[in-house]
């Protein structure tokens, strides 16, 4: 899966870098045909506040498209937050699909 990161307004650190990969890779497990994994990292506003910086992950997959958006006061525990939305998405979605196999076709009356 390739990971695209886009930086508006934050400085790009190798640590934040090592843990966007880290915290999609765990992402992958759950959908291993994914395509890409769209990462943005946004300054919300200058001043120190709750929302400061805003993380938008948009993960494409065979169907529909998966995506989370979070605002924390610090990149990693909103990248935390999103990465759970993202793996709760796609977890929901995996057992339904294993659900539905092992149900069987539809059968007509």
């Amino acid at each position: 899966m390739d990971i695209l990161i886009q930086a508006d307004g934050v400085t790009l650190t190798p640590a934040i870098k090592d843990a966007i990969d880290e915290k999609m890779g765990h992402v992958e497990q759950y959908a291993p045909r994914a395509l890409r994994a769209r990462v943005r990292l946004r300054k919300a506003s200058a001043h120190p506040s709750q929302r400061q910086y805003t993380v938008r992950v948009l993960v494409e997959i065979p169907g529909a498209d998966l995506s989370a958006e979070e605002s924390r006061a610090e990149v990693i525990t909103a990248l935390d937050v999103v990465t759970g939305k993202i793996e709760r998405r796609l977890r929901k979605r995996k057992t339904e699909r294993l659900a539905r196999r092992e149900r069987g076709p539809r059968r007509k009356p």
